[in-house]
């Protein structure tokens, strides 16, 4: 995996016309643009000297600049794809969809799209239109995400929380995968490292992205909380247990001095913890711009 050579990163006093720099487009937000701004409708709200990520290793972020959706997430660009977003209000305040489609940055075809159905700022469905599959999306009573089914089948996905006294909130731990067969698959999440001459205590998440192995768009915040703590370790065990490898990713991060990940490395086992045959390694350099209103 290549790996990135990136510059310790400041992000008091951080203008977004710098950071953007060679990515900046049609979308990108920038200060000049408040005027714009429609400051009734709630969707167009963004805090002064709100953070947002531009970089996350090879993935540039960008983000609408004017209307009613000013803040919101407008385009991904990977090496080899670029996925677009589009916004449309629903009947009520609230309620709206978004439009997550995919393209092959070759070709400019169009390879996947997605819609989601927001309500009350958390997604309920999840609409696969080039794959013609809907899934659903179910929260508990503090809404936390806690199942993703998909219609017309016995595919889901359950999620399970603990709760954790010293940060006085529940975390995301296991998430079972089940099919027309009962469960195939559960992935552990772990927020610390304990092992022999070897500890890491929870390290708080200061900008949380959805968990990976879960199907979800990394960058929409439209799922629900799933930790207050960046994730160290995940697991991954086929089911029922028979002895097969149980893939292993282990996560280390550096920080700025707001506590902001400015380097996240992923080291991956295939064939679990303690076996080194076929480990990858990549390291991802994070970026953040501070835009100011007025300015």
């Amino acid at each position: 995996m290549k790996l990135h050579k990136t510059t310790s990163i400041a992000l008091q006093g951080m203008l977004l016309l710098g950071m953007l720099g060679a990515c900046q487009n049609e979308d990108a937000i920038t200060p000049s643009e408040t005027a714009n701004i429609s400051a009734d409708h709630d969707n167009s709200k963004i805090a002064a000297g709100e953070i947002k990520l531009v970089d996350d290793g090879d993935n540039k972020l960008l983000y609408k600049k004017t209307g009613r959706y000013v803040g919101k997430l407008s385009k991904v660009s990977e090496p080899n794809y670029y996925t677009e977003y589009s916004y449309a209000d629903g009947p009520v305040e609230g309620d709206y969809w978004i439009t997550s489609k995919r393209y092959s940055k070759s070709s400019n075809a169009l390879v996947k799209e997605i819609q989601y159905h927001v309500v009350n700022k958390k997604c309920i469905k999840k609409i696969d239109v080039t794959d013609n599959q809907n899934f659903n999306f179910n929260y508990d009573e503090a809404g936390r995400l806690k199942k993703i089914s998909r219609e017309g089948t016995n595919t889901k996905i359950e999620l399970s929380y603990i709760f954790n006294a010293g940060a006085g909130d529940e975390r995301l731990y296991k998430t079972t995968f089940s099919n027309n067969n009962g469960a195939y698959k559960e992935i552990t999440y772990q927020y610390s490292i304990w092992a022999a001459n070897y500890s890491v205590d929870p390290k708080a998440d200061k900008y949380p992205l959805n968990p990976v192995h879960l199907g979800l768009d990394r960058y929409l915040p439209i799922f629900s909380k799933f930790s207050d703590a960046l994730v160290q370790q995940i697991t991954i065990s086929p089911l029922p247990a028979s002895g097969q490898s149980e893939p292993y990713y282990k996560y280390t991060y550096a920080f700025d001095g707001s506590g902001y990940v400015t380097y996240r490395t992923e080291e991956y086992f295939p064939l679990g913890l303690g076996y080194q045959a076929g480990k990858q390694s990549n390291f991802s350099p994070l970026k953040y711009t501070s835009w100011v209103p007025g300015l």
